[in-house]
């Protein structure tokens, strides 16, 4: 049987499955470090404390095994993932190179609507500041940046970063904890230095604000990772 022009199979989706609930929830206590970096996550403990299917956890564990924010260790099993002074230190460079073309592109194709998305996220960023959980900060700082990646419109480079999201908010998560008090605000205020330069249309300011931004995320991550990894026990 030939199937007509243009006949629709697309799967009608109402709501998040249970499994992509799952795995939210997990992934939101990985990032408010209620699972530290280095623990060994258990599918019977997880079953009990999130009280879904073993089979559900499971499937959520893979899912964020594929995003780094978990890995597997043979004879051993999963647990939650660290990430290294090393490891950061290359990821904030392909953060500063990518996303400060990202911004260029920003100025250059987002739409009028693009740029109240950006105000908007700018303004949930200011009030996210000093709530806790830090989910909340971490979230505002993802949304600001998925606003500057979606005006863009290169969705093969938007999805080679995403490749990255889980870490890079893993990342921020672990440093808005370490700051220290002020650090958030001085974050805002360079956050809106961007919004100012993407609402003037002006691509070479707000390329060099977003990589001077991202290198100084990087000097601070990199810091405190390299204190953590001195204070580490040896193995």
């Amino acid at each position: 049987m030939v199937r007509a022009a243009g006949a629709s199979i697309r799967v009608v989706k109402e709501s998040p499955s249970l499994r992509e609930l799952t795995t939210q929830t997990l992934r939101d206590a990985i990032l408010k470090m209620h699972f530290k970096p280095g623990q060994r996550l258990v599918e019977r403990q997880l079953c009990e404390e999130t009280g879904v299917s073993r089979t559900c956890v499971r499937e959520a564990l893979q899912h964020l095994e594929s995003e780094g924010l978990v890995e597997r260790v043979a004879n051993r099993g999963l647990f939650v993932a660290s990430v290294s002074a090393e490891e950061a230190r290359q990821i904030y460079e392909v953060r500063a190179a990518l996303e400060s073309e990202f911004a260029r592109l920003f100025v250059e194709r987002a739409t009028d609507r693009d740029l109240e998305a950006l105000q908007a996220a700018l303004t949930r960023l200011e009030k996210a500041i000093d709530r806790k959980p830090v989910i909340a900060y971490v979230e505002a700082l993802d949304g600001f940046y998925e606003v500057i990646l979606r005006g863009a419109n290169n969705e093969v480079a938007r999805a080679t970063l995403r490749t990255l999201g889980a870490r890079i908010s893993y990342l921020r998560a672990l440093t808005t904890q370490a700051s220290p008090p002020g650090r958030e605000q001085e974050t805002a205020s360079l956050m809106r230095g961007i919004y100012e330069a993407a609402a003037k249309r002006d691509g070479t300011s707000i390329a060099a604000r977003c990589r001077a931004f991202v290198e100084r995320s990087a000097k601070f991550a990199v810091q405190v990772l390299k204190d953590q990894e001195a204070k580490a026990p040896a193995a």
